[in-house]
């Protein structure tokens, strides 16, 4: 369109010399300022799109932190009838105990109750490293009791004579 204008004029313009030097030059400008703002947006769309993945991931380990703790809980209450107690405890290596490879380990202890009296009837600690596992070895610890149980139940009933009972 420059080019015609130029060559032919237009309405209302003025016959005389035109340079064609002014719009060569705004078709420069605009190539250099492209030339410096596609990789400038090139790398602020890829910063943008490394934060949104973190505030995803983030929020998907806490709903997944989350999850494990209802589903946890959901199961010890099934599997203790009169209720049941936990504490989580955090152990850093300057406390002592020190886990797999010097990582940070977690204690959770958790007390069975042996009826609405509120006494404890099995007390227990299993460590992990994370709570999301201490929370799994929690379940997996009171379903081999109450598998064992079960065992024991069976055997008295069948007659044999454990040293307990």
């Amino acid at each position: 369109m420059l080019a015609y204008l130029a060559h032919f004029g237009g309405e209302g313009s003025h016959q005389g010399n035109m340079s064609l030097l002014a719009p060569l030059a705004l078709i420069g400008v605009v190539v250099c300022v492209g030339a410096i703002m596609v990789p400038l947006l090139g790398l602020a769309v890829s910063g943008a799109q490394g934060l949104v993945r973190a505030w995803r991931a983030r929020r998907r380990r806490l709903r997944a932190a989350a999850n494990a703790e209802m589903r946890a809980r959901t199961m010890m209450s099934e599997l203790c009838p009169h209720g049941w107690r936990a504490t989580i405890t955090m152990v850093s290596g300057a406390d002592g105990e020190r886990g797999v490879g010097g990582r940070n380990r977690v204690a959770l202890d958790w007390t069975e109750l042996e009826d609405d009296s509120g006494r404890p009837a099995v007390m227990r600690r299993v460590w992990a490293p994370t709570i999301g596992e201490a929370l799994d070895a929690m379940v997996a610890d009171r379903r081999t009791d109450e598998t064992l149980e079960q065992i024991e139940h069976g055997a008295v009933a069948d007659g044999a004579l454990w040293p307990d009972a």
